[in-house]
């Protein structure tokens, strides 16, 4: 019988074969198969058998979000949710959303102050949330190899524009860098490379004026 105890910021897991301490500040996400947990963090996996909703209820006020039945996911560590996935800060992991917990997954996305946010809230990417650390410089544009946020949508630039959350003023600076504009309100092309300073709330296209995002 394996014993898990959550104390002072740590996980404390014995079982018949090992002892695990884990910090919780580590911990990327958690992945249960067939009552198997897999506890991911950036230098270790670490396995044993246990129910998820121990684990979920565990860490209550930690700041975990359960997005599917078989993960527990670090908020801290979401980069983006394009509706079906969240993808993580990594850029390469992936992590599947089910339909219940759609709704959570969003108003979390949504919650705007510690980070930025820019969401699609119509076109072809309509859902689609990604987050802005503060003073980050946020590169958008077609090209992955460049580009911190991949956009595939008509009229949009390898590097279309940079995006800067200052959280401290509760504004973004916008820098278009685009052959096809970035527009505000769909009608007001930027001036490229001249910076400008935008309120939350703004609404932002990308070449293409159907598609419409919304920083928060």
């Amino acid at each position: 019988m394996n014993r898990i105890t959550f104390d002072n910021n740590l996980i404390l897991i014995a079982t018949r074969n090992a002892n695990y301490k884990v910090a919780i500040n580590d911990i990327i996400y958690i992945e249960s198969d067939l009552r198997i947990i897999n506890i991911y963090t950036s230098d270790n996996t670490y396995t044993f058998y246990e129910k998820l909703d121990t684990l979920e209820q565990g860490l209550t006020g930690y700041g975990f979000i359960r997005c599917h039945q078989s993960y527990l996911v670090s908020a801290s560590h979401i980069l983006c949710f394009d509706n079906h996935l969240l993808q993580l800060n990594d850029s390469e992991t992936t992590i599947p959303v089910s339909r219940q917990h759609k709704q959570e997954i969003r108003r979390y996305m949504q919650q705007s102050g510690q980070h930025g946010i820019l969401t699609c809230i119509e076109g072809q990417y309509e859902g689609y949330s990604v987050k802005m650390k503060p003073e980050q410089r946020v590169l958008i544009g077609r090209d992955g190899n460049i580009c911190d946020i991949v956009i595939q949508i008509p009229l949009i630039s390898r590097l279309h524009c940079e995006i800067t959350f200052h959280k401290d003023i509760s504004q973004y600076e916008i820098t278009d860098h685009s052959s096809n504009g970035t527009f505000i309100y769909s009608d007001v092309r930027l001036i490229p490379r001249q910076h400008y300073a935008v309120e939350p709330g703004t609404e932002l296209c990308f070449g293409d004026t159907t598609t419409i995002f919304k920083l928060l």
